[in-house]
């Protein structure tokens, strides 16, 4: 049944991806979908980048071992601020400036190549090495499960990827990350409920006594509060930066549909999360004892549940990877195509040429990958190290310097991006070779964060802007985000009603989710005793 669903799941996202491509007539369509992303689409898209495999195998096994507190308290409501931040704040900023990617944005704020070459190379190196990583860790997983040879599950990943990135792009994703976001609200919703259930509430709760502080923010290993509060504030920081949430705002077809996805968002960013580090804490009660922690799920999935919700939450699994991975190589596709060989070399192409350069592109990442996931080399982890966290040190001060500050300029960035990047890590192998020791309280990321953004001041204040850096400053200090979107609902027939009635519907869904938080979160707190 499992392989049955395995493969019934991958055939659904093919014939989709497929049926998808039909409607790529644009390179605009290519790479943002034509701005024509409704709210159920841009929160699908934007909820399918929560429940990734590092949350249902790595992290999952941690809140099994330690305590699901751990992770859960601080680190998960850190990651719904980052994506309010990421969608409100700076994609929204961005799409307003007319960026159809983010390295759009470097490139209309500084002119300079420089910056915009520093930019793609942390953004690709990003992209792989997170992408990768999770391709090799839930393929190992998958092919034991299944029964299928890992290359041969990495190749058919590949090929899936291929139909609705290569053929689809932007549209392709969207689309497929909203019916893959059905899958993965079953594990959250039905399948995590369902292992909670089965273990009860007095058993888990009696966790603490068998397992001393497992239902502490420390958890069993008694980690310091500080440590928790550098959790939560690295998931702030990489999540507030990280393309694969920014990017997610760009093909939004208004204003209205970006703050309704941004409301829904950020409820569903901790509840699609911790629900499963609840679900896999009871794995304590079902079956104590695991030593291959980051299979905790997987043995749930597998032991713990009918077989048909086991199947449906390999899919769920299987999902998870398919959409992180199908974003984050399909930005990397992007930089590769529209922003280092059409922009960088100010090559002039007609549609077709461009849609043909950017197909391309996601066929060579798409090799790379694979090639790269089946060979498995150690260098790859390496990379994965630094993957999550070089949005946050490399990009994060020069974005936000560039959007607020006056005396931004291309030295500003170059030094911010080159030295936050370096120092991180330089720090963060120092102190993994043990040649230095850090406060568990202080992370390496937020040690190079603060070094970024005190480089980024200090040449910023020795340094002046240019005449192009300076106007373009002060036209995006004249734009306004909703200014398109109001004109574009006057101009229709009942347009003022219109625009009322979206106002209107914001303010309902905000109230309806705090409303539903508030039941859901009581619920949890009231039944494990908080």
């Amino acid at each position: 049944m499992t392989t049955t669903i395995f493969f019934l799941v991958l055939a659904v996202y093919v014939i989709a991806g497929g049926i998808v491509a039909r409607f790529v007539k644009s390179k605009a369509d290519f790479y943002v979908m034509g701005e024509k992303g409704t709210t159920i689409l841009i929160v699908g898209t934007l909820a399918a980048t929560y429940l990734s495999a590092v949350t249902l195998l790595g992290i999952s096994g941690q809140s099994y071992a330690e305590g699901p507190l751990v992770i859960a308290a601080l680190g998960s409501f850190g990651a719904w601020i980052g994506t309010l931040l990421a969608v409100i704040y700076i994609g929204r900023k961005m799409r307003a400036f007319g960026c159809h990617t983010m390295p759009d944005f470097f490139e209309m704020r500084f002119k300079n190549k420089t910056v915009s070459i520093i930019a793609l190379i942390i953004m690709i190196i990003g992209l792989l090495g997170y992408g990768v990583i999770q391709l090799i860790g839930a393929g190992l997983v998958l092919s034991e499960v299944t029964g299928i040879s890992f290359p041969i599950m990495i190749v058919l990943f590949t090929l899936a990827l291929l139909v609705f990135c290569a053929l689809g792009g932007m549209y392709g994703v969207v689309i497929t990350d909203t019916l893959m976001l059905f899958t993965m609200l079953a594990i959250s919703c039905i399948i995590a409920p369902f292992l909670i259930g089965q273990a009860g509430f007095d058993n888990m709760k009696a966790l603490g006594e068998s397992i001393p502080f497992y239902w502490t923010i420390g958890g069993a290993e008694q980690r310091p509060l500080g440590w928790s509060i550098s959790q939560f504030l690295v998931w702030v920081l990489f999540f507030s930066c990280t393309p694969a949430l920014v990017s997610r705002v760009f093909p939004a077809k208004n204003d209205f549909v970006i703050l309704k996805a941004a409301v829904i968002g950020v409820f569903l960013a901790p509840f699609m999360q911790i629900i499963v580090f609840l679900a896999a804490g009871s794995m304590q009660i079902h079956q104590p004892g695991i030593e291959n922690t980051d299979n905790v799920m997987v043995i749930g999935f597998i032991e713990h549940v009918p077989p048909l919700l086991g199947g449906i939450g390999l899919a769920g699994l299987m999902a998870s990877i398919m959409s992180t991975a199908s974003t984050l190589f399909v930005l990397a596709g992007f930089a590769l195509a529209r922003d280092l060989y059409e922009h960088l070399n100010n090559k002039k192409m007609d549609e077709k040429q461009s849609l043909r350069v950017g197909r391309y592109a996601q066929v060579l990442v798409a090799a790379l990958v694979c090639v790269i996931a089946i060979i498995q080399p150690s260098a790859i982890y390496w990379i994965s190290i630094y993957a999550g966290a070089i949005f946050g040190v490399g990009w994060l001060p020069t974005v936000v310097g560039g959007l607020e500050w006056k005396r931004m300029n291309s030295r500003a960035a170059i030094g911010s991006m080159t030295i936050g990047t370096l120092t991180f890590i330089l720090v963060d192998e120092l102190a993994r070779r043990e040649i230095i020791t850090l406060p568990e309280q202080i992370d390496s990321l937020m040690i190079a964060f603060s070094i970024g953004v005190v480089t980024l001041v200090v040449i910023g204040f020795c340094t002046r802007p240019n005449d192009y850096e300076l106007s373009f400053f002060k036209k995006m200090k004249q734009t306004s985000f909703a200014d398109t979107t109001i004109s574009e609902f006057l101009a229709k027939e009942d347009g003022l009603a219109r625009l009322k009635k979206q106002y209107r519907q914001t303010m309902a869904i905000s109230i309806a989710f705090i409303f539903i938080a508030a039941i859901i979160w009581g619920y949890f707190f009231l039944m494990l005793g908080f």
